[in-house]
C-alpha cells in the first residue's frame, strides 16, 4: 500500500460506480502487532456533511494528482468509445453487408475527393469538435467545459 501525508488530497476514480471523487487524508493510524505493522488512512470526501471513511474501504483507483486522474478517465472513455464503434461496425457489416464498401470502391476517385470535402465542410454544432478514430471514422463530440 502506498503512503500518504495527512492533509493531502487523493483523487479516486470509483470502480463500483462511475465517477471521480476527491478525498483528503485526515488521519494516519499505525498499528503494530505480532504480525507486523499496519497503516490505515482515514479520509473525508469533498462533499457537504461527508463522513470519515477508511481508505481501504473505497473501491477505486487512487491518484495523488488531478491531472493523472483526468488522463486515466480520458483513456477509459477512449476505450469505451472504441468498443462502441467496433460493436456498431459489426452490426453494420452484419445487417447492411458490404454494400457501402463496394459503392465507395467502385465510384470514381473524383467522387471520393468530393465526399471527403463535403465531410470536412460539414458544420459543427456549437461546443462540439471533430475527432477521427483509428479506423478513419469521423465523429462530432462535445467536449465538457472541465476538459477545455
Amino acid at each position: 500500500m502506498s503512503t500518504y501525508e495527512v492533509g493531502s488530497v487523493l483523487w479516486i476514480i470509483h470502480t463500483d460506480r462511475p465517477g471521480l471523487m476527491a478525498y483528503r487524508v485526515i488521519e494516519e493510524i499505525t498499528k503494530k502487532t505480532l504480525e507486523g505493522e499496519q497503516i490505515q488512512y482515514l479520509v473525508q470526501s469533498a462533499t457537504p456533511k461527508s463522513k470519515t471513511v477508511r481508505l481501504d474501504q473505497i473501491k477505486g483507483n487512487i491518484f495523488e494528482d488531478s491531472e493523472e486522474a483526468k488522463q486515466k478517465m480520458i483513456e477509459n472513455a477512449t476505450k469505451a468509445i472504441d468498443g462502441m464503434v467496433v460493436k456498431i461496425q459489426g452490426n453494420v457489416d452484419t445487417f447492411f453487408g458490404s454494400t457501402m464498401l463496394e459503392e465507395e470502391n467502385t465510384s470514381p476517385t473524383s467522387n471520393k475527393k468530393s465526399s471527403r470535402k463535403s465531410k470536412k465542410s460539414e458544420k459543427l454544432k456549437p461546443g462540439y469538435q471533430w475527432i477521427e478514430m483509428e479506423d478513419g471514422t469521423r465523429a462530432q463530440i462535445k467536449i465538457p467545459e472541465v476538459l477545455k
